[in-house]
């Protein structure tokens, strides 16, 4: 077998991989693309499985992975062929992920990645060894460090009170350190919730922020997002998408500009989006739906389709 996916272990993710170190690199030159080569337990301890669930199955790493490298998986705990490439790299054998990245000629690119077991290590390393090639990085891949930034406890959050939270998410959502945003209610008010980056702004300059657009920090519990969040993707073909939560905030800001708001999306998600029959298929609620699971779903469709 020349490849194998997460179909057939956990530890891999959904990435589908080569298994043959002579075929990947030759698939890499032909496609001058460079390799991420993961040395894995399979089966692996809960760290191997949690590294292949977690990150190798966020939707939006995984396409990333797939588009712009050949990825090729060794296991750490077999004989044979894969223990001869463990010998070559020095890996140890039974051990936790480690990710090294190639040339097309074999050659290290960057520093290999270990003893990091999390997307926005993963997400760093990727776009770093993108730059290494002398690549431009997508900008649904630059974006993604938003979202992680967000779903794994590195942002803060604050409630912001607006005249119009529908608005107020296009005006907030051009602050350089906001990452995404959402229209909701604190009772009776109209507020806006954002996370954004510490490390670009403290909660006080960003207070003044808002005071010169008319707004003003609200409480910061009782949050309740509105039916329509992000009020110009709900009027778009963009509402029948999954999309994450970063995607939507600036996806959001761009289509009233008339800025290119596809520039967002990944190849796959760009895909769906000009499928003639995208809004019979998927609902206008799928935008704000669970980003993984309307993933899922739109990827069933795909397999519909071609069978």
């Amino acid at each position: 077998m020349s490849h194998t996916s997460f179909l057939e272990h956990r530890e891999l993710g959904e990435i589908l991989w080569q298994r043959d170190f002579d075929v990947a690199h030759s698939l890499a030159a032909k496609k001058d693309l460079p390799v991420l080569l993961l040395f894995q337990e399979i089966p692996g301890c809960s760290t191997c499985v949690n590294f292949g669930q977690d990150v190798l199955s966020n939707p939006l790493l995984a396409e990333a992975i797939e588009e712009n490298f050949v990825p090729l998986a060794i296991h750490n705990n077999k004989p044979g062929r894969d223990a001869e490439i463990l010998a070559r790299f020095r890996e140890p054998s039974w051990n936790n992920p480690v990710i090294h990245f190639l040339r097309p000629d074999g050659s290290p690119l960057i520093p290999k990645l270990a003893n990091r077991y999390d997307p926005l290590a993963v997400h760093s390393k990727i776009v770093a060894a993108l730059e290494a090639m002398g690549r431009g990085v997508p900008e649904y891949l630059r974006l993604l460090r938003d979202d992680l930034l967000a779903d794994y406890g590195l942002a803060r959050s604050a409630n912001i009170e607006t005249p119009c939270f529908w608005s107020g998410e296009t005006s907030l959502a051009q602050h350089p350190a906001v990452l995404t945003t959402e229209a909701g209610w604190i009772g009776d008010e109209e507020v806006v919730r954002i996370d954004y980056d510490p490390a670009k702004v403290d909660i006080v300059a960003l207070a003044k922020f808002a005071e010169t657009e008319g707004f003003e920090v609200g409480e910061p519990t009782g949050f309740l997002t509105d039916k329509a969040p992000q009020y110009y993707i709900s009027k778009s073909r963009f509402a029948h998408l999954p999309l994450s939560r970063a995607q939507r905030t600036r996806i959001n800001l761009a289509i009233p500009y008339r800025d290119r708001p596809e520039r967002f999306l990944s190849p796959r998600q760009a895909a769906w989006l000009a499928r003639p029959d995208l809004t019979a298929l998927s609902p206008a609620s799928t935008y704000r739906g669970n980003f993984r699971a309307e993933w899922t779903r739109m990827g069933g469709l795909d397999k519909a389709v071609a069978e």
